[in-house]
């Protein structure tokens, strides 16, 4: 008695359910009720956008290395000690900016304004393996070691940087490419491809 009313229970309990939604499809066309949800620009942006670094412009250069070196004693050459090299060696320069750094103005919510970070450097490196020595010149108490070449090289690396930053149409071409690329990516986005979007530079 006890098993036939517990089916007979779970036959009640199912029917119930089988009917409630029944009723709710014939009350909507046939299609079941879910919360409509606001889509934010902001909210797909910052959920799409990269956490590393953008590279935008790879700067490919050839600099000539003019070193002349000597000992000396309070503040005067020592004879022997002089020597001298002139060398060509290539060098790339990666500019971009670090997409962590990237800003959002959330106050318009039919234009996307995105605020950049300043280009910087992300990577420098020297090919050693193109490199010509033209000419050098040990003397004959100061010949030049492995790390003389290693001061020479990061001596080098950083003047090369500094003009490049101060070059503002290298930094320029690097911000237009910036632009072009976030532009292209966010306008192949459905969510983001009728929305006008608008950079700006720290």
């Amino acid at each position: 008695m006890f098993r036939l009313t517990l089916v007979l229970l779970l036959l009640l309990v199912a029917a119930i359910a089988t009917i409630g939604v029944l009723v709710g499809r014939s009350l909507n066309g046939g299609q079941v009720i879910t919360p409509k949800q606001e889509t934010s620009i902001h909210v797909n942006v910052r959920e799409v956008f990269p956490v590393a670094e953008f590279i935008s412009l790879v700067y490919r250069y050839t600099a000539v290395i003019k070193d002349v070196n000597s000992k000396e004693m309070f503040g005067i050459p020592i004879p022997g000690t002089e020597k001298k090299m002139l060398a060509v060696i290539d060098g790339t320069i990666k500019l971009g900016i670090n997409c962590k750094d990237m800003k959002i103005d959330t106050t318009r919510t039919d234009t996307l304004f995105i605020k950049f970070p300043p280009i910087k450097v992300l990577a420098h490196e020297l090919h050693p393996e193109t490199a010509e020595v033209y000419d050098q010149r040990n003397g004959i108490f100061n010949k030049y070691r492995a790390t003389d070449h290693f001061a020479i090289e990061a001596r080098q690396k950083s003047e090369t940087e500094l003009n490049v930053r101060a070059n503002m149409d290298i930094v320029l071409q690097a911000r237009a490419a910036t632009e072009y690329a976030f532009r292209s990516f966010l306008h192949a986005l459905p969510v983001l491809d009728t929305i006008p979007v608008a950079f700006k530079w720290n």
